[in-house]
């Protein structure tokens, strides 16, 4: 469901539009690394065509309009990543609407303007919040009213395209049913364990440990360690003026520390902490997967102690939960990897661990596999377990949809198996934090009779909507897999689903 601000909000929003915008109005225009023209860099292909960074900083630039249209909220520049990920989207869609022959009429492109309640108050078209969003937003960002309006009448375009997908979309007979059966159908269980721990794995070859140092070498590393001093700028309170007046205060304090006139020396950062009352107080040694700052947990301030150096060994001042900090570097401590020499004991004792859980993953599956077919004939699993030397534990009989905590071990993940598990039936083997499991569903009652009343409609309207949104998914990966299209893998991976 698409949020939008409330009416109260909507002239905060105006002027954030205007303040944030701004940033995205240089897309086009900055160079990249090694000082390349953008024109003569190709970002992938659209219909058998290059496509330019400068061409695709003018459809981002688009695509962040349409962004904020739609959801009444505007990405951050932390969120380049979803902003080039919904560009693409968006230049798929416009490229299989120009295909279908799609096109819109003036007065659709007048109806979706006033149907947008961004540009509402009480819940009408105000005409007058409209003008402010054009003049906060859409002048700074040197968008005219034509390329305004082609971004409304792509919208109304690639709507009907989306719409006509989306209709497609259809649930088999019984399939709410089902589901409301497995989520809300109390359930009795038990589970088998293998416990990893009680396995003797063989001793290894010096050629074993040699393979394994090497697959894993970066984990036998020592890692770069940073020490820094800090200073803390605290806002007198919680509003934005305070917090306002602590980054003044921050600014002008780290600014002695930059663009230094030619001939005079950076200031010592102690005697300057000192001048400034500052107390200083030494954090580290820590590595980049650390949090080494007490209460803060934006690992932006991690890696910004680790972007200092000998010639830069001060930061800018820096958001923090109560205010800004600013870090001096005091000790780097370089990384190093470790030969083979020094951790032979733990790489054994990692080989180890690792051919437990290897032999009971082994033994757990050929279990499951061996047992569901016995099953299937009518054999009992405890006389299965017994023979196999392995232990059944009944469980608490429980609701998989009851939000209620569940006391014993491992419960969030059984409570999600056994909504994919028939009757009688052993689940594949899950890895848990002390080992191996699989999950033996005894029985399902059925769903209390008033549930499907109350919930069964909500079940179906779910069940279409993910059906809707996987097709619409699966189409786009096809257009992106296009002959004639080119996109970059991080985004094909994305469309895909894929991690």
């Amino acid at each position: 469901m698409i949020t939008f601000l409330h009416d109260k909000l909507k002239g905060l929003l105006l002027i954030l539009l205007a303040v944030i915008g701004v940033s995205f109005i240089f897309f086009g225009t900055w160079t990249p690394k090694g000082g390349m023209d953008p024109a003569s860099q190709i970002m992938g292909k659209m219909g058998g065509r290059d496509l330019s960074m400068n061409e695709f900083a003018v459809a981002q630039h688009q695509a962040l309009l349409e962004i904020t249209l739609e959801t009444g909220r505007i990405p951050s520049s932390e969120q380049n990543q979803l902003l080039n990920l919904q560009t693409w989207i968006r230049l798929l869609q416009i490229q299989a609407a120009d295909a279908a022959q799609l096109d819109a009429q003036p007065e659709q492109l007048v109806e979706a303007i006033k149907e947008n309640p961004l540009f509402h108050k009480d819940k009408q078209y105000d005409p007058e919040i409209f003008q402010r969003f054009s003049a906060n937003f859409l002048s700074p960002q040197g968008f005219s009213g034509e390329r305004f309006n082609q971004a409304i009448l792509n919208e109304v375009r690639t709507r009907t395209l989306l719409s006509a997908l989306a209709s497609t979309a259809v649930l088999l007979p019984n399939e709410a049913a089902t589901r409301l059966q497995r989520l809300f159908g109390p359930v009795e269980a038990q589970v088998v364990r293998w416990d990893p721990s009680k396995i003797t794995p063989p001793e290894p070859t010096q050629q074993d440990l040699e393979s394994f140092y090497k697959t894993n070498e970066a984990e036998f590393a020592i890692a770069p360690r940073r020490t820094v001093e800090v200073v803390e700028f605290l806002a007198n309170g919680s509003t934005e003026d305070a917090r306002a007046k602590a980054g003044e205060i921050a600014f002008a304090f780290t600014s002695q520390f930059f663009n230094l006139p030619e001939g005079k020396t950076r200031p010592d950062f102690s005697a300057a902490a000192a001048v400034a009352k500052l107390a200083i107080r030494n954090q580290g040694p820590f590595t980049t997967a650390d949090k080494p700052f007490p209460g803060e947990s934006d690992p932006r301030l991690t890696a910004a102690a680790f972007a200092l150096s000998a010639e830069e060994p001060v930061s800018d001042y820096l958001p923090s939960k109560n205010g800004y900090l600013v870090f001096h570097l005091r000790e780097d401590q370089p990384g190093r990897q470790r030969p083979l020499s020094e951790v032979t004991a733990e790489v054994r004792t990692r080989w180890q661990e690792a051919a437990r859980l290897q032999l009971a993953a082994q033994q757990a599956q050929a279990f499951v596999q061996r047992a569901n077919a016995a099953l299937a004939t009518g054999q009992k699993l405890e006389d299965l377990v017994q023979a196999a030397g392995l232990t059944i534990t009944k469980i608490p009989a429980f609701t998989p949809a009851d939000a209620k905590p569940l006391s014993f071990p491992d419960a969030d993940r059984i409570r999600q198996v056994v909504t994919q598990l028939e009757p009688r039936r052993l689940s594949s083997f899950l890895r848990t934090t002390t080992g191996l499991l699989a999950v033996y569903l005894v029985k399902r009652d059925p769903a209390p009779a008033e549930m499907a009343t109350s919930t069964l409609p909500k079940i179906s309207t779910q069940l279409l909507n993910q059906r809707r949104g996987q097709i619409v998914r699966d189409w786009l990966t096809s257009r992106a897999t296009l002959s004639g299209n080119q996109l970059p893998p991080q985004v094909l991976s994305q469309l895909r689903g894929s991690p």
